[in-house]
């Protein structure tokens, strides 16, 4: 075999073990990224972030009740699901990597709103999460009897899927995030 063709067929070799779509499952207790750990401690109102090798705390985002979180590679986004704490509604924030540092890492208002001059929260949907996959280009979100099928990881801003009344099963006009229902 030439040098050539031996440092092609290691090329071939390298990018066929690189996975084309990040397969996402959510949970409700811990995750780690890259070299961030994010927990939820036991009586789910604390979200923390922290280092692993050193457990060096890095962050926090408080709950009034939490859902649960997913962490989508290909989109380099962290979906988070809950009631934060000061807000009244059940809210899933689509952020920007894992967000800042500091005592409201996300950087967000009670009602799941970008607080001013930040940036992490790349968008919202009103709604209660039980359950999130990403497989592919599909987001699945169970949400009661209900699951919501999404095109990649949904748009920006409020209303992020662009459902009309922020969660009924149908398509707002001109946006094609909204695939189905699957009511169960």
């Amino acid at each position: 075999m030439s040098k050539k063709a031996a440092i092609l067929g290691l090329a071939v070799i390298g990018f066929s073990a690189i996975p084309v779509y990040a397969d996402s499952q959510s949970t409700n207790s811990s995750l780690k990224i890259g070299d961030v750990n994010l927990s939820i401690n036991n009586t789910g109102t604390v979200l923390t972030k922290t280092q692993p090798s050193t457990g060096k705390w890095l962050g926090e985002q408080k709950f009034q009740s939490f859902g649960s979180m997913m962490w989508v590679q290909e989109h380099n986004v962290l979906f988070v699901a809950g009631v934060l704490e000061g807000g009244n509604k059940p809210v899933l924030l689509k952020i920007k990597g894992t967000g800042g540092g500091g005592q409201n890492m996300f950087a967000l208002t009670p009602n799941g709103e970008s607080a001013k001059g930040y940036n992490y929260r790349l968008g919202s949907q009103m709604m209660s999460v039980q359950n999130m996959t990403y497989q592919g280009k599909l987001l699945q979100i169970r949400s009661g009897s209900t699951t919501y099928q999404i095109n990649n990881v949904g748009g920006g801003g409020n209303n992020m899927f662009a459902l009309v009344n922020n969660t009924e099963c149908k398509s707002m006009t001109g946006y094609n995030y909204f695939v189905q229902c699957i009511v169960k």
